[in-house]
């Protein structure tokens, strides 16, 4: 490495932080959040992706038991209108 560059040490952040990042994101745009939180616009990227992804997916076994349960009952009534 070079005289006068330090490298940067690796960071953490909380998740509050990285909401409130992908947040700012939206509202202000990528190029400019990136650059008022010191973060490299991948970054905030990479959290947006995982918070999008995140959101909603995770149901219980009962939740999920009862999806199936809904979507038999829907599938069977859809078979019977169309017979006719």
């Amino acid at each position: 490495m070079e005289e006068g560059k330090k490298r940067r040490s690796r960071r953490q952040f909380s998740e509050e932080f990285k909401r409130e990042a992908v947040e700012l994101a939206k509202k202000i745009g990528l190029s400019k959040a990136s650059r008022e939180l010191d973060v490299h616009e991948a970054t905030i990227h990479s959290w947006r992706r995982k918070l999008e992804l995140g959101e909603g997916k995770e149901k219980t076994y009962a939740e999920l038991e009862k999806e199936v349960r809904r979507l038999k009952k829907e599938n069977s009534y859809l078979l019977e209108i169309n017979r006719v």
